[in-house]
């Protein structure tokens, strides 16, 4: 063999092994390169399957840990505020890190909540996204984030590597993977650089899914309780005026029987059943949030307070209740009666969740809703509140049942017990007066409801109308009266209870009749007596007809439900007496003669909320 043969052999034997390492490395690059790739199709199908974010981010983790066998992987996304949501956290049971008590919480919150906050701050885990750059940490003496000394920093890595998640150029989250045995190698930092906009793009199209998705939901839902609430505020409307006439009427009758008389009782009777349909009525108005309130300052723990011992006879010997009132609690603006509704309502709520016995918890706090808050509860609104939570022992509730847990009657009771109205009133209640209320449950562990009212910032100096009512004297004259009212029982009614007081009354079924007779006798009506909701036009539209031609006319108004059809500009500086339907003849009485004139400069607030 010549001896340049000789050269190229042997340079073919020392180059082969080369070429078999170069074409080894690539296989592995082109199989590791597939399996990324197969982890991208797979996590977006098991988001399209489950639609569970996590359940996505779990393949997603998983396979960059098996690429570079580490026993360590994180993956978070951005939230608007700058901190970071954990979505899945990987551990391996071979590595000591895998003990920690803090991985496992983190691991507890991911399942039961679908994520763990993580408060922005300098940190190896946050340094990606602070840095806004991959970080490579090869042993514990190069981490110069370590000075924090937290339960998430806290455990040490013997090294780590951080990926930003991005989409252009901004970081939305980050990948990180740790305790690698021979620390992280530049080719694999590489692949999972290109690996990290992928995820980017998944877990980013995934995220805007889910909040389409429940924004879907969201408007769904607004949109059937709003329909219910239309139901029920229109059959309210006919109802309450079929309820005047009975209890009205059924009033009118015990005044003329002897007490004595067996036909007293009977009477009695019907009246007891009208006013049970009346507070029916209510309950359904309180959900179609057309309920009429009278709002005013107050302080949450003295109303509670005034409830402790009503609220004990409510729910047993068997049940304790206990409170934990904050002592900084500040005001609200509510209607007291409503207030008192909802504490109630909840507090029955909870005591029907027990088998035997078991205890309650009512606690007050003041509480910031934040932009994390309102981003993972649809429907609330950022601000500062009055919280108002109402917890239980009790045997707890499943999801489906959370999710139906406020549409009236609705109820897990046994047939017959309840009428499905109490957490639909306590709904409705809230949403009127401008908050928010949240439900926490567990099977087997129980439920918190928690209500959030705004909250006041200023004291006022107000007089409610019914306050204001109550120190005003009757007046010495009647007067004459103009009734319009376009239900001719109610109308007929009223008539017969106001004329039987002594009063002069002119009535109209309708506001083109109202008119007509206004024209002819201005100069000697006092008072209008009115229904807001009638044919033609409006209650208040034809009083302000009539006070064009006489600016002293005294009004007020009555209805079975506030429809948002009188605004305060209607009638500026003046607080107009309102009647609600069903109403007795004593309280119309009152309520007429005590009604003339500009109480307060509130204006009409107590009717048009």
């Amino acid at each position: 063999m010549s001896p340049e043969s000789s050269s190229i052999n042997n340079s073919i034997q020392h180059t082969m092994p080369e070429l078999s390492a170069l074409y080894q490395a690539a296989e592995e690059r082109q199989q590791r390169s597939l399996m990324l790739s197969e982890s991208i199709t797979a996590a977006n199908l098991r988001f399209i399957e489950t639609g569970n974010i996590n359940q996505m981010a779990q393949i997603l983790i998983d396979a960059c840990m098996t690429i570079t066998n580490s026993p360590f992987g994180v993956l978070y996304e951005i939230l608007p505020d700058g901190n970071a949501s954990i979505l899945s956290l990987s551990l391996a049971s071979f590595d000591s890190i895998s003990e920690e008590a803090v991985f496992r919480d983190i691991k507890y919150e991911i399942r039961r909540h679908g994520h763990y906050l993580f408060p922005r701050h300098h940190s190896l885990l946050l340094a990606p996204l602070i840095e806004d750059r991959v970080i490579i940490v090869d042993s514990p003496a190069e981490n110069r984030w370590a000075g924090c000394s937290c339960a998430v920093c806290a455990p040490h890595f013997s090294c780590f590597a951080g990926m930003p998640l991005k989409i252009g150029t901004v970081a939305v989250g980050m990948i990180g993977l740790a305790n690698r045995s021979g620390g992280y190698h530049t080719s694999h930092i590489n692949e999972l650089e290109n690996y990290a906009q992928t995820c980017a793009l998944a877990i980013n199209g995934a995220r805007a899914d889910i909040e389409r998705k429940a924004a879907q939901e969201q408007l769904r839902q607004a949109q059937k309780m709003e329909a219910i609430g239309q139901l029920a505020g229109g059959i309210a409307h006919d109802f309450n005026n079929l309820l005047t006439v009975i209890n009205g009427y059924s009033t009118l009758v015990l005044q003329k029987i002897s007490s004595s008389d067996q036909m007293h009782k009977e009477v009695e009777q019907i009246l007891n059943a009208g006013e049970r349909a009346a507070t029916l009525v209510r309950q359904l108005l309180a959900f179609g949030r057309r309920q009429v309130l009278e709002p005013r300052q107050l302080n949450i723990n003295s109303l509670i307070a005034s409830l402790h011992k009503i609220l004990c006879r409510l729910i047993g010997e068997n049940i304790s209740l206990a409170t934990h009132l904050s002592s900084d609690i500040g005001l609200v603006k509510a209607d007291p009666s409503q207030i008192e509704q909802i504490i109630m309502n909840l507090v029955i709520n909870a005591r029907d969740a027990f088998e035997s016995g078991g205890s309650i918890t009512i606690e007050t706090a003041n509480r910031v809703l934040d932009d994390v808050f309102v981003r993972e509860n649809k429907g609330a609104v950022i601000g500062s509140y009055i919280m108002i939570a109402v917890k239980d022992s009790g045997m707890g509730m499943s999801e489906e049942c959370i999710k139906r847990i406020f549409e009236p009657f609705f109820c897990t009771k046994e047939l017959g017990n309840g009428s499905g109205l109490g957490l639909a009133t306590v709904y409705g209640i809230v949403k009127q007066s401008g908050g928010y209320i949240q439900v926490q449950s567990e099977i087997g562990i129980g439920s918190e409801f928690r209500v959030f009212l705004p909250r006041q910032e200023e004291i006022e100096l107000d007089t409610s109308p019914r306050e204001a009512l109550q120190t005003m004297q009757p007046s010495a004259e009647s007067g004459m009266i103009l009734i319009v009212e376009d239900e001719k029982a109610v109308l007929d009614m009223a008539a017969l209870t106001l004329r039987s007081q002594g009063c002069t009354v002119l009535t109209a079924s309708g506001p083109l009749e109202a008119l007509k007779i206004f024209e002819r006798f201005s100069d000697n009506i006092d008072l209008l007596l009115t229904d807001i909701m009638m044919p033609d036009m409006t209650g208040p539209e034809m009083a302000k007809l009539m006070r064009d031609i006489q600016p002293d006319l005294h009004i007020v108004f009555m209805s079975g439900y506030a429809d948002g059809h009188i605004r305060a500009s209607d009638f500026p500086g003046e607080r107009i007496p309102f009647i609600m339907k069903p109403f007795n003849p004593a309280e119309m009485t009152r309520i007429v003669k005590n009604g003339i004139g500009r109480i307060s400069p509130a204006s009409t607030e107590s009717i048009h909320e």
